[in-house]
């Protein structure tokens, strides 16, 4: 039953997680066609990093997505009594693995978004570069 309440109390950090990856997500997806398709010329090799940024983020959703999946379903088997102790914490142990794996590509987002940004916005200062 401890099991149980564990992976629980996980789902809600998770899903702030993936509220706020998806949110990036929109947001970048508006930046792209809103602002910087006004001008693709300027832009021309901003855009193409913007939508490798996308996929990064997307594919972390997808992987968290998973991970709480297998979290829910490790919950559900587990509070009945279906799942037997060593298969509960094989099943914990591979979210929790997926789920690292979803934060380092939010980890390899955030630093590549970084250096975009000040590309970015060294075009918007100086358009001719």
């Amino acid at each position: 039953m401890e099991t149980w309440q564990l992976n629980i109390s996980l789902i809600p950090s998770m899903a702030v997680i993936l509220s706020s990856s998806n949110r990036m997500v929109l947001g970048i997806t508006d930046e792209i066609n809103q602002r910087l398709s006004l001008n693709p010329d300027a832009y021309r090799e901003i855009i193409p990093l913007k939508v490798q940024q996308i996929k990064r983020l997307s594919r972390g959703i997808v992987i968290l997505n998973i991970s709480l999946m297998l979290l829910v379903v490790n919950a559900l088997l587990s509070g009945y009594g279906v799942l037997s102790p060593k298969n509960d914490k094989v099943l914990i142990f591979i979210a929790i693995t997926l789920f690292g794996i979803a934060i380092h590509f939010n980890v390899l987002y955030a630093i590549h978004a970084y250096s975009i940004r000040q590309r970015q916005f060294k075009k918007f200062l100086d358009p001719k570069q």
